[in-house]
Formats: structure tokens, C-alpha cells, sequence
């Protein structure tokens, strides 16, 4: 078996730079599209915590009400999932530890063995009230912050606990009166997905056509870097499955949220099969032959993944993406290609096109039945 081209032929210093750029240079986008999905979240919670501020300063007359202000930010958060039962539990830990932290410091005052004291029994009380860790974890956390720090910094006695009420309260009202859409973050992390999947293909075809080992590697620094975005879609869909649970019939998506879970699961098992297939390439591209015919049917999958993605965007119809697939499908049969290195990469990418097929909305069967089959070369 050949091992390729040795990386040695380039200078490291020049490749480290090559892969540090590939690395910023993706995970720039990335970033960018998170804040754009997070843009809403970010400027809601930022107001809430604002207008509690504003609250407890001017209405109720409290000279320094940062616990309110912290308490609607800590509800609320910068993501997608405010279900109220997850905005009341914060609520619960914020204030409970805020009130457990100003009796324990009226009795006991400030110092590291009562910081230590207090955040083991205000996180007992805690677990004693309800089970949720985040409950637990905020009522530990506010706590140690009323003990620790001075009266005259934050303010004290009842009125840090009623500026964190007021914060609880506010973060409450901001989840029932303005829920966020998580279709719409669901459907882009989707085509985020869908659209690192075709990028990676598209460098993957042209380090094949070219048979260059350096661009075939970005493409695989590329696609390992990617598995941070689908994850987060997949993680997404699960909690805004469990979130509709709780919401009434009118406002429930679970149809539209169960494709994206399922198209979440796909995405990641073709991701893996191409990252199996930029390996495999790197091995044996300076002795694979038929390069531009493999680089041809990889820009073909490219195109698919990136038409899939904004069907996902748009909630558009999948099945008119199907016949550019089912061409590629007829086309891989193994025996029709030169050389055995050739040949297993037409293996693989077969499992690719059944995972893009599956992503259209045929089942595993359907789409391995699409395949030529690799004995009579008829389709499967």
C-alpha cells in the first residue's frame, strides 16, 4: 500500500501555516454564523436584564440592583432554549441562593470557611427543594457571591434578594411573551451542516483532480473541525423536541423538529464517511488513476449537500433534489474504474450517496437499492 507523497516534500513551517489559516479561516465562519443564529437571544436577554435593572432602581429605589440585572441574565441565557420550566428552575436557584446567602452572612459575616459552609448547604438545600442541577448550580453560585462580598459593594439585607426576584420574574415573562422560533435556529444549523459537508467535498474533488496531498489534508483539517456544528444541531433538535412537549398544540412543530433530528443523524454519518474518504485520499493520491471522473461525481455530491442544506433553510421539497443523486448512484459501479486505490474510494463514496439519499427522505433500502450492484452491474 502506498503511503503518498511524504509531507516532507514541503517545508513544516510552510504546512503548519497552510493548516492554521484552513483552521481560522473555518472556524471564522462558524463564528459568524453562531452569532448571526444567536443574534436574537443575545439582544432579548440583554434588554430584560436592563429593564430589571431599571426596575429595581427606579421603582422600587434600590441604589445598586446588579442582582437583578444578573438574575434575568442568568434565566435567560443567549440560546434558543428558554422553555419556562427551564427559566423558572434558574429563577428558583438564583433567588434561593441570593436569600440563603443573605441569612448566612447576617449570621455567620464573610470569610473562606464560610464560603465553603455556605455553598455546601445552600446546594443542599438545593437538591432537597427540586432535582435540577442548574437549580442547584445557580443557588451554590449566588450564594457564594452574597457571602463574599461586602454590603456596601452590592447592597444588602432583603434587597439583593428582591432585585434577584425581580430579575427571576422579569426573565419568566420575557420566555412566555417572546419564545424563540427554535425551527428557524434548527433549519440554519442545518444548512450550516449541510453546507460544511459540501465545502469538504468540494476541496476533496479538487485535491483529487489535482493530486495534491496539501489541499486534501485541508479538506480533512476541514471537516474534523466541522463536527462542533453538527453536533449543536443535533443537540438543538433534541431539546426543542422535549421543549414543544410542554407547549400547546397550536405552537408544536415535532413533525418538522423529528426530519431535522433524523437529517442531524445522516449529516453526521456522511461527515464521518468523508472524512474517511479525505484519508483515503491523501494515501493514494499521487498513484490513484481516473482523478477527474472521481473528482466530477464528488462535486456532483457537493452541489446535492449544498442544494440539501437550503432546502433545510427553506423547509423546501427534497424529493426534486433526488435525480442528480440517483445519476451518480447508477455511475458508481467499482469494476468500472482503474486501479484498486480507485476502486475503494468508489466503495466509499457509494456510502456517501446512500447517506445524501437518505437525506432526501428515501429509506436505507430505497437508496441502497439505487446502487449499482458490484457483481452484475445492474442497479441494486
Amino acid at each position: 500500500m502506498s503511503n503518498g507523497p511524504a509531507r516532507a516534500d514541503a517545508p513544516r513551517r510552510r504546512f503548519d501555516v497552510r493548516r492554521a489559516r484552513v483552521l481560522v479561516g473555518a472556524r471564522v465562519g462558524r463564528g459568524v454564523r453562531r452569532l448571526r443564529s444567536n443574534a436574537v437571544g443575545i439582544i432579548s436577554a440583554s434588554v430584560a436584564a436592563g429593564i430589571a435593572y431599571a426596575i429595581a432602581l427606579y421603582l422600587v429605589g434600590h441604589e445598586v440592583p446588579v442582582f437583578a440585572a444578573i438574575a434575568a441574565w442568568v434565566c435567560l441565557g443567549y440560546g434558543n432554549d428558554r422553555r419556562p420550566r427551564k427559566v423558572a428552575e434558574l429563577a428558583l436557584g438564583v433567588t434561593l441562593g441570593v436569600a440563603f446567602g443573605e441569612v448566612f452572612a447576617h449570621l455567620f459575616g464573610t470569610g473562606p470557611v464560610q464560603i465553603a459552609v455556605v455553598l455546601a448547604l445552600a446546594v443542599s438545600v438545593a437538591r432537597l427543594v427540586d432535582g435540577a442541577q442548574m437549580l442547584a448550580m445557580q443557588a451554590g453560585v449566588q450564594a457564594v457571591v452574597i457571602v463574599g462580598f461586602s454590603t456596601t459593594l452590592l447592597g444588602g439585607g432583603v434587597g439583593r434578594w428582591l432585585d434577584a426576584l425581580i430579575g427571576g420574574a422579569l426573565a419568566l415573562l420575557t420566555a412566555a411573551l417572546l419564545p424563540l422560533d427554535v425551527r428557524k435556529r434548527a433549519q440554519s444549523l442545518a444548512a450550516a451542516g449541510m453546507a460544511e459537508l459540501a465545502i469538504t467535498a468540494e476541496d476533496l474533488a479538487r485535491g483529487i483532480r489535482l493530486a495534491d496531498p496539501e489541499v486534501l489534508n485541508d479538506a480533512l483539517v476541514r471537516a474534523r473541525g466541522s463536527q462542533g456544528v453538527i453536533d449543536e444541531w443535533n443537540t438543538l433538535v433534541r431539546d426543542a423536541l422535549e421543549a414543544t412537549r410542554l407547549t400547546p398544540s397550536a405552537l408544536r412543530h415535532d413533525d418538522l423538529l423529528a426530519r431535522l433530528q433524523r437529517a442531524s443523524t445522516l449529516c453526521d454519518r456522511a461527515m464521518r464517511n468523508l472524512r474517511v474518504i479525505a484519508r483515503r485520499s491523501w494515501s493514494v493520491s499521487a498513484t490513484m488513476q481516473d482523478n477527474d471522473r472521481v473528482a466530477g461525481i464528488l462535486e456532483v455530491t457537493a452541489r446535492a449537500s449544498r442544494d440539501i442544506g437550503v432546502a433545510f433553510g427553506s423547509n423546501a421539497d427534497l424529493i426534486r433534489l433526488r435525480p442528480q443523486l440517483l445519476a451518480v448512484a447508477g455511475d458508481l459501479d467499482p469494476q468500472a474504474f482503474t486501479g484498486w486505490q480507485t476502486q475503494t474510494l468508489v466503495v466509499l463514496l457509494r456510502s456517501l450517496v446512500v447517506d445524501l439519499l437518505e437525506l432526501t427522505g428515501m429509506t436505507g433500502t430505497q437508496a441502497r437499492e439505487a446502487l449499482i450492484e458490484t457483481d452484475t452491474g445492474r442497479p441494486g
